[in-house]
């Protein structure tokens, strides 16, 4: 009796050191955002001679955002998102009505686990996440001018080209709130003067650093569809300063010709977004 009560002694401590090697830490964060809003350019009015209560516009909302992480160790932890409205207080199809019982208004932003491969330092996210997709292409056409001075060579360039492009915003970052769903079509075409630095750092090998000033126009056409009457769009041209900053490589593959293999931001100022980003890979011709 004695041999088995200390075996499963033993048992119960090599469980309970079992299950302490597998604990999992939960993390709860997010947000919770509430408003209200009241007005119809009078809140009463005079009635016969006498102050009525008017049809005053009131309006209450609500946001939830909560994000659950569990970390089972530094090479493993999952992670889920969620987002609870916008809810309209009173409204029944964004879940505000009496009752609160709508289901229609929980939304799975990400879901994913972060895994490190064992005994290296690769990490993967695996799951449902956000990922930025390119949202527009187009073409850029440059002339250069060429100032060597020794070994580094100057660079001066007129540019030139046209950026087209569409993407699904959500309608939340465009300040609507309702059921809708938002499209927006970008058509660019900048007009800029550049610098470039080119430095050897090998035989057939450049470095290059520079930017780039000029103007912008810009034709957005944003269009709102689940509208009760249908959707409803809204162009706005204008031109805009903008700017550019690159770096990159150049390769010489002949006298006239080299490859190139670079990094570019531009920047149009006045646009409610963070700027482009994009990656150079392609061949240099000069004559």
């Amino acid at each position: 009796m004695k041999k088995i009560f200390t075996l499963m002694l033993a048992a119960g401590m090599l469980l309970g050191a079992a299950s302490g090697a597998k604990a999992i830490d939960f993390k709860a964060s997010g947000e919770w955002l509430v408003g209200f809003g009241l007005g119809d350019g009078s809140l009463i009015k005079d009635v016969d001679n006498k102050k009525r209560h008017h049809e005053d516009t009131f309006s209450a909302g609500q946001r939830v955002r909560l994000q659950l992480d569990a970390v089972a160790s530094e090479s493993l932890s999952g992670t889920v998102y969620f987002e609870i409205g916008d809810t309209t207080w009173g409204q029944n199809s964004s879940g505000g009505a009496l009752g609160a019982d709508s289901n229609s208004v929980v939304e799975l932003k990400n879901a994913y686990i972060d895994w490190m491969v064992p005994n290296t330092d690769l990490k993967f996210r695996m799951g449902i996440q956000n990922i930025a997709m390119p949202n527009v292409a187009g073409g850029n056409l440059s002339i250069f001018n060429y100032i060597e001075t020794g070994s580094i060579v100057h660079q001066i360039s007129l540019n030139g080209g046209i950026l087209a492009g569409s993407h699904h915003p959500s309608v939340q970052d465009l300040g609507i709130s309702g059921p809708y769903t938002a499209s927006l079509r970008s058509t660019y075409i900048p007009m800029m003067a550049g610098y470039t630095l080119n430095l050897p750092i090998g035989d057939y090998t450049m470095f290059y650093l520079g930017g780039k000033v000029g103007a912008t126009y810009g034709d957005v056409k944003t269009t709102i569809h689940g509208l009760e009457d249908g959707s409803r769009s809204r162009t706005i041209s204008s031109t805009k300063f903008s700017w550019a900053a690159q770096a990159g490589f150049k390769f010489s593959i002949s006298n006239s010709a080299d490859f190139v293999l670079g990094y570019e931001y531009y920047q149009i100022q006045g646009y409610n977004d963070p700027g482009y980003h994009t990656i150079k890979l392609g061949f240099s011709w000069n004559f």
